[in-house]
């Protein structure tokens, strides 16, 4: 029944599967190809193409929206000078702090943005229970922290979200580790509990919700606790986290500038969002993450610039480097704050679940 699902059936189990189907290929890679960092395809693969995309992406619901940014200038535009101030004031004091505090933003965002996949399902067939309210979303954050503070309990490993020399707020004695695992079990084993119970008892099943609270385990669980090797936790942490919010922005947008009447308020979006476009839709947010990237490459990391030029990269000050890092993480920093706000199921998204072909129920 297409009750159980938000697009499709055959759609929906696309996005989410086809990562993790990704992502479970990941280890070959290793067998074939030794390296020390991650060889260039796979940065282009698996953080350019989907992850700095999906972050691109954020554009069609935002500021390429006239309807949106009109409703709500102030949300777009204030903290675009604000955050450029705070992001260049910050590493400009210390790198590490500004890298250490953005990881943290990232960790969250990650773990906030499934939750949001889980929440279009409770929607979709209409979960109205205060104990699985509750409950989901304890044992959805239970899933990704008790993997983060494990992380923390572990001396031999390094903080390396960004692999940019952020450093652990806060260590936690390897003594609690014990600890940290029971209640990542006891949230997982309660909430199985729950989803049998329902099912017995109700004959009530939701395919959506448990299909991402599973996917959610998995890449955490793989991502942070199974491997410290950046390639494979990239593959199952940053490919769900991308190609799925991609997905839903499409759809959003077709669903949305396929009407008559609006899309003569947007002939771009109009355009671009229909089906035979998609690749259009997509090329659009590829761009300019790829020039993004090249930029990072060339004036910060200058990790893969320097052997594919094959000439000495520009090396630049303290303050200028602190502007760099300040204007290139902006698009990423805004899309960490807007998303907060673009998703939410109340009065100030109308809209949203008829783009998202939800419905509320009473």
């Amino acid at each position: 029944m297409n009750d159980n699902w938000i697009f499709s059936k055959k759609f929906d189990l696309g996005i989410f599967l086809l990562p993790l189907g990704l992502a479970a290929l990941s280890p070959l890679v290793l067998l074939l190809e030794p390296f020390e960092q991650m060889p260039l395809w796979a940065f282009l693969l698996l953080l350019v193409s989907f992850d700095v995309a999906h972050v691109w992406s954020s554009l069609y619901r935002t500021y390429l929206d006239p309807d949106e940014y009109s409703r709500r200038p102030l949300l777009y535009l204030l903290p675009i000078p604000i955050f450029l101030f705070l992001s260049f004031r910050i590493h400009y004091y210390s790198p590490v702090l500004f890298w250490t505090l953005l990881a943290y933003v990232a960790i969250y965002h990650f773990i906030k943005q499934n939750y949001g996949f889980l929440v279009l399902y409770k929607v979709k067939k209409g979960e109205s229970s205060s104990l699985d309210f509750y409950l989901d979303k304890w044992t959805l954050y239970a899933g990704a922290l008790a993997p983060v503070l494990w992380w923390h309990a572990t001396p031999t490993r390094h903080f390396d979200w960004f692999n940019a020399g952020e450093e652990f707020a806060f260590r936690i004695d390897p003594v609690f580790a014990r600890e940290i695992g029971l209640v990542y079990f006891l949230f997982l084993g309660l909430y199985l509990i729950r989803q049998v119970y329902v099912w017995r008892t109700l004959r009530y099943f939701n395919p959506g919700k448990q299909l991402i609270m599973a996917a959610h385990y998995l890449t955490w669980a793989v991502g942070i606790y199974a491997t410290d090797n950046p390639l494979i936790s990239a593959a199952f942490l940053n490919l769900f986290h991308g190609i799925p919010f991609l997905a839903i922005i499409w759809y959003y947008c077709n669903r949305k500038w396929s009407d008559p009447v609006r899309s003569t308020r947007s002939k771009l979006l109009a355009f671009l969002s229909q089906r035979k476009r998609w690749y259009l839709f997509y090329l659009l947010i590829f761009v300019p993450a790829l020039l993004e990237e090249t930029i990072w490459d060339g004036f910060v990391w200058q990790v893969y610039m320097p052997d594919l030029l094959a000439l000495p990269l520009p090396q630049v000050d303290h303050f200028a480097m602190s502007l760099f890092v300040a204007a290139l993480s902006l698009p990423q920093i805004l899309h960490y704050f807007l998303d907060a706000w673009i998703w939410k199921f109340d009065r100030s998204n109308p809209d949203l679940p008829e783009f998202l072909n939800l419905r509320t129920h009473e």
